[in-house]
């Protein structure tokens, strides 16, 4: 049986390799439990120069946390809660906050589908490398969530109505577009990863800038046409409103004044949990003011409360498992989800918080 992550080093190098090909590379609670103890090997290993992550197959870097099994688990312990509910994402979000400030550098090759989980294990490192096979995107409001794994402080770092967009529909970004807001800041194309890597295993660094010089020797020219420019009048006029019924408000004005963008917005979230619209709208709009410490409190906070009371385990059924793509969520339309309901997802665990 083939390992789901395969940790070694080359020449002063931390490799980590997700290694599920045939499941996108999603993350397991054994991953994250290995990539927590290896990343607190490489920080304390004066050998250890560097650190690379990258993804099995042509595929994907990691299309995000194996939220089918860990739902099968959870149900069969008889949860939520269970020792994994909590666990699983209180371990992943420590390993997202162990990436932001690890002191080495640390190499993201998002080298195909990058996703959920897969942003948080990779876009808190200090040099984020995208190529033309990349595709971004924070879904989680199709599955009863919201951007989570620091996620959604990244997203609340870029313009505010961009974010929003983002995190409330899940709209899939390429390169050109991670290069424009800063969500990566490398482009080579994924014939160069593999030249890229040796010379980093022949020249590794501790120094950020010269991992950075090795990096700018493999990068090129990023080309394709811009969702984000091609779309961004709208954008701001959908997402600057206030509330989510205001937004949909506004796709619908705009669609019927003839706008596909607007139309295709408008469709996309009315196919979310109005639930997750509420609470990833007042999320984001928090983020903004948030470093990514206190941003993953409140994320703790809200996963906890997504899996006991939220529609979580209904969106994967639905979407992953099913695949009837016919969620029952609860609430089912967006006035019955007030705001004491929104707040409840908000509120601390107090002794079960998450300690950073």
């Amino acid at each position: 049986m083939n390992e789901e992550i395969i940790l070694k080093s080359n020449n002063g190098v931390g490799i980590i390799t997700l290694n599920r090909p045939e499941r996108l590379n999603a993350l397991t609670y054994n991953i994250v439990q290995k990539m927590n103890d290896f990343l607190d090997k490489c920080e304390s290993d004066d050998d250890i120069k560097c650190v690379i992550i990258e993804g099995a197959g042509e595929k994907a870097f990691c299309a995000g946390g194996d939220v089918v099994s860990l739902r099968k688990q959870v149900l069969d312990e008889g949860g939520p809660p269970t020792e994994l509910s909590e666990k699983f994402f209180y371990d992943e979000y420590l390993l997202n906050y162990k990436i932001n400030n690890f002191t080495k550098p640390y190499i993201s090759l998002i080298d195909g589908v990058t996703m959920g989980g897969g942003v948080g294990v990779s876009m808190h490192g200090s040099h984020i490398v995208c190529t033309e096979r990349t595709m971004f995107a924070m879904p989680e409001t199709t599955i009863g969530l919201f951007p989570d794994v620091g996620g959604g402080w990244l997203l609340a770092q870029l313009p505010i109505t961009i974010g929003l967009w983002l995190a409330l529909t899940g709209a899939r970004l390429k390169s050109i577009d991670l290069m424009k807001t800063g969500l990566s800041n490398y482009y080579v194309e994924s014939k160069n990863i593999q030249n890229l890597k040796n010379e980093i295993f022949k020249n590794p660094s501790r120094d950020h800038q010269q991992i950075t010089n090795l990096i700018d020797k493999f990068s090129g020219q990023v080309s394709g046409e811009s969702t984000i420019e091609k779309n961004q009048i709208e954008i701001k006029e959908i997402f600057e409103q206030e509330n989510i019924e205001e937004i949909l408000n506004k796709t619908y004005s705009l669609s019927q004044n003839g706008s596909e963008f607007s139309k295709n917005t408008e469709h996309e979230l009315k196919g979310k949990s109005p639930t997750s619209l509420k609470i990833t709208f007042k999320q984001i709009h928090m983020a903004t003011e948030m470093s990514l410490r206190d941003a993953l409190i409140m994320e703790y906070r809200m996963v906890q409360r997504c899996q006991a009371s939220g529609d979580f385990y209904e969106g994967v059924r639905a979407m992953l498992v099913d695949k009837d793509r016919s969620p029952q969520w609860n609430p089912s339309n967006l006035d019955k989800v007030d705001e004491i309901w929104v707040n409840h997802f908000f509120e601390p665990l107090h002794e079960k918080d998450l300690k950073i």
